[in-house]
């Protein structure tokens, strides 16, 4: 299966042990640990390391696709992927995304979701995406809605970081898709 993407700007492909080092650095930032629900802080190497084997085994297991996001100069700048929302007939798809906050602002989110939904629809059949983010993180939903996403709702979810259940707003593309049952949680370290 092809699990390497070129954008314009941007490569995502598998993550790897080497990425662990940057992945704790990006991701230990609390400004993007508290925008994802999965992203404990502090953020150690073990907690990368594990994330890399989680990723691994969900790739393996074909319910979760995460992608290392990279620019050219500045090598890893985030993680974008999906994961299986339902049973394995689903055809529903979860997306999430984070970023290191020296790249927010710069479209690499939105490239890369648009990328991930692309190669998910040619690899896996996805044929509806979910995804959500916390209130008080409206540019993940302006990247969602720039990708044609529709709110479906708000939502409580729970945030490792934050180590608390703040409010949400949940989203669906194609508007109109009705998934069998929206998902319960917030998919955001494969990532937001």
């Amino acid at each position: 299966m092809q699990l390497t993407m070129e954008t314009q700007r941007l490569t995502l492909r598998p993550f790897e042990e080497a990425d662990a080092r940057r992945i704790a650095f990006l991701a230990g930032d609390y400004g993007v640990a508290k925008m994802c629900g999965r992203v404990p802080h502090p953020y150690t190497m073990a907690n990368a390391f594990d994330f890399i084997g989680m990723i691994t085994r969900g790739r393996e297991a074909g319910r979760e696709f995460a992608f290392a996001v990279t620019a050219p100069v500045d090598g890893l700048v985030g993680a974008c992927g999906v994961s299986r929302s339902g049973d394995e007939a689903s055809r529903t798809w979860e997306i999430g995304y984070w970023f290191g906050t020296p790249y927010w602002g710069l479209g690499y989110a939105s490239e890369a979701a648009r990328a991930v939904m692309d190669w998910s629809r040619g690899r896996l059949g996805a044929e509806a995406f979910v995804a959500g983010h916390f209130a008080d993180n409206p540019a993940s939903g302006n990247v969602l809605r720039k990708l044609g996403f529709v709110p479906t709702g708000e939502q409580e979810l729970f945030g490792l970081a934050r180590q608390r259940v703040s409010p949400a707003t949940r989203y669906i593309w194609p508007e109109g898709a009705t998934p069998a049952k929206l998902p319960d949680h917030h998919g955001a370290h494969a990532p937001h």
